[in-house]
């Protein structure tokens, strides 16, 4: 058998399995991702805003001088707790002592001129009668005495103003609390011209924490109120405290005042909540947290944060439409509430929302969804 003959013979064959290697198989088409999905939960949620406050004091009484002299000694430890009643400076009283002595002297010359005129009077009160003196003499006589009687009434006061004047050397506080620093030391002279500030008693069993809100919000907040979308808390909204080291303050206090105006420079509205301190935990100046209750929110529309997605213009989620297919659906947030995000506008309570599976998702692809399974309270 010649070569050419075999060569003949076996192209057939090698033409056929080179047909045959030339056949790519075709490929089976991907299942559609799997995902669970849950329509939003409504709740009626309360309605809390997160503001910076500072604390300050509930009274604060500036001690001062309300005559002029020189401080003779001071009688409180800085810091401590006072009451009323209780003296906290004096002054010294010499002087005082002196203008009220002179006030006195005063007045015992004043009462014997009195007396001198009064006789004087009643001697010529029957001789005017008997024409034995001249009625402009019983007149200057009246005169006299009515003259004597108001200098008289002007030494009384000045004895009442000098007896005012020695008590102001003992300076007491009026008011229950803590008092700060001495702000004058004791043999200065303090009073000339003005009611120098000695000290402040701050009294800080109970406190205020003030607040600013921005007037967009503020202005958002009442139309809420208004349309009924926030059901008010009885009794007034609740405010609640974290320290700066991340506690919560034990006990809740109430929002007793919120401005009538809004503050031309920051473009806020001032808030003030009033809470009990009976430990004096909260200190004046303290920087706060407020963790502010206005009210309830009926039929709030909540998702998973886990279902929902960042966008560059926002948030979204898909949902499965009726097709069977995924929609991407962008959202308008609002706060959070525990787990779950609140959603402001995009959603209906018939939404079936994607929770599980998300990440695999693309707008217009065909998706196996099944009912997210919920757990139950175990008996």
């Amino acid at each position: 058998m010649t070569t050419p003959h075999l060569a003949r013979r076996l192209l057939p064959g090698l033409l056929l399995l080179l047909a045959a290697c030339g056949k790519l198989p075709t490929p089976t088409p991907a299942p559609p991702p799997q995902v669970k999905t849950s329509p939003p939960k409504i709740a009626t949620i309360p309605v809390t805003k997160e503001y910076a406050g500072r604390v300050s004091a509930y009274r604060s009484l500036e001690i001062r001088s309300r005559v002029e002299g020189v401080i003779a000694a001071r009688h409180f430890t800085e810091g401590s707790k006072v009451k009323p009643g209780d003296l906290l400076f004096t002054l010294d009283a010499a002087p005082f002592e002196a203008t009220l002595a002179n006030a006195r002297a005063e007045l015992a010359g004043v009462d014997a001129v009195l007396t001198n005129a009064r006789s004087r009077e009643a001697r010529f009160r029957p001789l005017v009668k008997e024409t034995a003196i001249s009625a402009l003499d019983y007149s200057d006589a009246v005169a006299s005495v009515a003259q004597a009687e108001a200098q008289r009434a002007a030494a009384l006061a000045h004895i009442a103003q000098a007896e005012l004047n020695l008590g102001y050397t003992r300076i007491k506080t009026t008011q229950a609390g803590r008092i700060g620093a001495a702000l004058v030391p004791e043999g200065r002279l303090v009073g000339k011209a003005e009611a120098t500030h000695l000290a402040t008693v701050d009294r800080i069993d109970r406190v205020y924490v003030t607040f600013t809100v921005a007037d967009s919000e503020a202005l958002a907040l009442r139309k809420a109120i208004q349309a009924g979308a926030i059901e008010l808390e009885t009794g007034g909204a609740v405010a609640r405290i974290t320290l700066p080291d991340g506690s919560v303050y034990h006990e809740a206090g109430k929002l007793d005042f919120a401005d009538m105006k809004v503050n031309g420079d920051t473009g806020t509205v001032a808030l003030r909540a009033v809470l009990e301190n009976p430990d004096e935990e909260l200190l004046p100046g303290l920087y706060v947290q407020v963790m502010l209750t206005l009210g309830t929110r009926p039929n709030a529309v909540l998702v998973p944060q886990k279902a929902v997605l960042k966008t560059p213009t926002g948030h979204s989620v898909f949902v499965i439409n009726a097709e069977h297919k995924a929609e991407r659906r962008d959202l308008v947030l609002g706060s959070w509430v525990g787990e779950d995000w609140v959603v402001e506008k995009g959603l209906g309570a018939a939404d079936q929302v994607v929770i599980e599976g998300v990440q695999q998702l693309r707008s217009g692809i065909a998706v196996n969804a099944e009912p997210l399974a919920t757990s139950t309270p175990q008996p």
